[in-house]
């Protein structure tokens, strides 16, 4: 372990005035105006990606794939939420606050819904959000933030492309209402007046602050041979729900060795914002076989005396690599970019994070879950390997689910697709100590993507995922969903609860009409399901247990129309309560039922 530290006079301060207001209250003037460039040049000077079948078993992390022995998580409401509208990649974001709102962000759009009665909100579009400040047309990579320390959203995305056009706008709710008034700020995104503009922002809040990652770029190259440093905003959020003068600090020269870290990802306070300090993880994004974490650490409020930002330099007991892209249909692929940190939490004193990385068992794209214990002590970095046989799974991000200060348990949430399955997205928990469930399926897509005129798609640079705080043992999550837009291939966002028990998601509802009806309950002899189906389905089988562990699959079968009914005996099972859940051949939850095998 080697730590360099930097002190926070080497940071500049600022101070921003609020721009304007807006108001979601009432209906917005809204054209949704976008141009989608198809014809996006494959960025150069970065490794290039062999076959799957090339990389496979060419490089062996110390640590394979996943022990799946965990129960599964429960899917709750899910539903369709940010539609195609002319932009790719499709960066998914949400965030949801205690009463049960939900913002859900994509390149374009943002879109609104109350979870508590199930009904959309509206959407409105990024250049609609920020109208009022006059700035080009070119608002793109927006992330969604709840406070549930104050009972607050933040919306943060940038506008232009160069360093005479480059800013990062702020949105501040006045209220816990996200459709009603925002506050916005701009700031600037070439601070340092060198020519650079900003790209790729990442956000996190402690009981007082925003911390505000991004990347600074040269004009006119890519992202990846532009790069010159990352930074971090840090601001009071006080001043933002206000409406004041923004007060903030500007961190940058951070560096390992004289080179800067590339792509700081801030560790979000697991079951709730922690502070005064803050933590920040990265890696070398490129590097083939490579076990370099870097932790980040910057120190106390924002202009507090001997403010410091720490680099220490780790090495994980389990290597990643430059991920491969990921397989649709046929020919057709999506990009990973690299293996950049996506997604990290910290509880416990322990910073949990994830990203891609290769599976050198497939050769396919799989997800890193790397733990570093003992964080403001002695960090020790342990690193997992999340794998799939049939899918590429990527752009994870990862919340934390547990209740105590002994659990640390995390939902991580991740894309997945291959040529047999349409891209979609699954979820999976662990304890923080190697132990996994099963991958469990939120959705899969109804048709490949074909935006671009390549074979070589953008699969999204980013997912969103946030813990339910007042509800423990629940998250909400969003991730990439391909569909058919008339007759054209397109990605959009698909949003879903996710909990530990499946009271918790209100799965069984067995004192209302349905169309499946199970008989006689209790049972000891044979179990009678009566099902109609209104078009064919192919239909799944489940038997679990009320911890949501997978007892049997019962059957697997291809069913007409019509009236059915399917009957098993529940003999091998032991005495007690359990759940018979039905699904489709999309994974999509069908009905399910409680039923008690009796002595």
């Amino acid at each position: 372990m080697l730590v360099a530290t930097l002190t926070a006079q080497q940071s500049q301060l600022f101070s921003f005035d609020r721009k304007a207001t807006i108001d979601f209250s009432t209906p917005l003037p809204d054209f949704f105006t976008a141009v989608q460039c198809i014809e996006k040049p494959v960025p150069g000077g970065i490794p290039m990606k062999p076959s799957s079948e090339s990389q496979k078993s060419k490089v062996h992390p110390s640590t394979l794939s996943q022990n799946t022995t965990l129960s599964s998580p429960f899917v709750g409401k899910n539903f369709f939420a940010n539609p195609f509208y002319n932009s790719t990649p499709n960066d998914n974001d949400i965030a949801v606050s205690n009463d049960c709102k939900i913002v859900s962000v994509s390149n374009t759009l943002i879109y609104f819904h109350d979870c508590q009665a199930d009904s959309s909100l509206g959407t409105q579009s990024l250049s609609s959000f920020a109208a009022a400040l006059n700035l080009p047309h070119d608002e793109f990579d927006p992330i969604i933030e709840y406070d549930p320390v104050n009972d607050r959203f933040i919306i943060v995305f940038l506008n232009g492309f160069t360093d005479s056009t480059s800013s990062i706008i702020l949105g501040f709710s006045q209220t816990n209402n996200p459709k009603g008034a925002w506050n916005l700020y701009s700031l600037p995104g070439n601070p340092k007046n060198n020519g650079l503009w900003t790209d790729y922002p990442m956000m996190s809040v402690s009981p007082t602050e925003l911390f505000i990652t991004v990347n600074l770029l040269y004009p006119d190259s890519s992202w990846q041979t532009g790069f010159v440093e990352s930074l971090v905003w840090q601001l009071k959020t006080s001043d933002g729900y206000n409406g004041t003068t923004l007060q903030a600090a500007m961190h940058d020269s951070i560096f390992w060795n004289g080179k800067p870290i590339r792509n700081l990802c801030p560790a979000r306070g697991g079951n709730a914002p922690y502070g005064p300090h803050q933590y920040f993880v990265s890696n070398r994004n490129f590097a083939t076989n490579c076990d370099t974490v870097f932790l980040v650490k910057i120190s106390d409020t924002l202009g507090a005396p001997g403010q410091t930002v720490s680099v220490t330099q780790l090495n994980s007991n389990a290597n990643y690599s430059f991920p491969p892209d990921a397989r649709q249909f046929a020919t057709h692929k999506m990009a990973t970019n690299d293996a950049r940190n996506l997604g990290a939490i910290y509880e416990n004193d322990i910073l949990q994070y994830v990203h891609n990385t290769l599976d050198t068992s497939t050769g396919f794209c799989a997800v890193y879950h790397g733990v570093i214990q003992q964080v403001s002590s002695n960090p020790i970095v342990s690193g997992y390997i999340i794998n799939d046989t049939i899918c590429d799974l990527g752009y994870p991000n990862i919340s934390y689910i547990g209740n105590s200060s002994f659990d640390n348990s995390c939902i991580i949430n991740f894309n997945h697709t291959a040529p047999t399955v349409y891209a979609g997205c699954s979820v999976v928990k662990t304890d923080g100590n190697g132990q996994y469930s099963n991958r469990v399926i939120v959705k899969n897509g109804t048709s490949y993507v074909n935006v671009l005129s390549s074979a070589l798609e953008r699969w999204g640079d980013y997912s969103g995922t946030q813990r339910k705080y007042n509800e423990p043992g629940k998250i909400w999550m969003n991730g990439y969903y391909g569909y058919l837009q008339s007759s054209l291939r397109r990605h959009g966002t698909w949003v879903a609860e996710i909990a530990l028990s499946p009271q918790d998601v209100g799965i069984q509802e067995s004192n209302q009409e349905s169309s499946l009806k199970l008989f006689p309950n209790p049972v000891s002899t044979i179990v009678t399901l009566e099902i109609r189906l209104e078009k064919n389905e192919y239909l799944n089988f489940v038997v679990y247990d009320l911890a949501g562990k997978t007892v049997k699959v019962l059957l697997r079968e291809y069913l007409k129309a019509g009236l059915h009914q399917f009957s098993f005996s529940p003999q091998p099972f032991e005495s007690g309560n359990y759940i018979l859940k039905v699904f489709n051949a999309d994974g999509d939850f069908f009905q399910s039922r409680q039923f008690q095998k009796a002595d």
